[in-house]
């Protein structure tokens, strides 16, 4: 069985590692390319922990919008003391609150999926931490 070329390219890396961080060894070879994937997993981790900050923040914020024009909605009122209201008005609320509502159930859906997928992103981050501690016990 030979090498094919993704084999090589991480042979290469794992070589380039060796000799920059002057090791000598396999086993110490090994755990530095171990390492720097965990690292890399980390650094994955904490991006998609920040996205899924980001896209909670903007459910909530939209679900303040939505707050506001049903209740400007249901209170024209409360709506003129802003803004001058014309025949219709009623309407465009109604339209604005279905297009928030549209926004905000697909930004809660995405941010269902990317929580799923942050879990699982931890698992393996997990696995692959316990693996190292492991190597490094040896």
């Amino acid at each position: 069985m030979g090498c094919n070329l993704g084999d090589k390219s991480v042979l290469f890396f794992l070589g380039r590692l060796a000799y920059s961080a002057g090791l000598v060894s396999v086993a110490d070879v090994m755990r530095l390319g171990f390492e720097r994937e965990v690292q890399e997993e980390r650094g994955w981790f904490s991006f998609l922990y920040g996205w899924c900050v980001h896209v909670a923040d903007r459910v909530a914020y939209l679900n303040a919008i939505i707050q506001k024009l049903e209740f400007c909605s249901s209170d024209m009122s409360v709506a003129q003391l802003v803004v001058e209201l014309r025949s219709g008005d009623g309407l465009v609320f109604a339209d604005s609150i279905m297009y928030f509502k549209a926004i905000r159930d697909f930004e809660a859906e995405k941010l269902a999926n990317m929580q799923l997928f942050l879990q699982a992103s931890a698992a393996h981050l997990g696995r692959h931490t316990q693996f190292v501690a492991r190597f490094n016990a040896m």
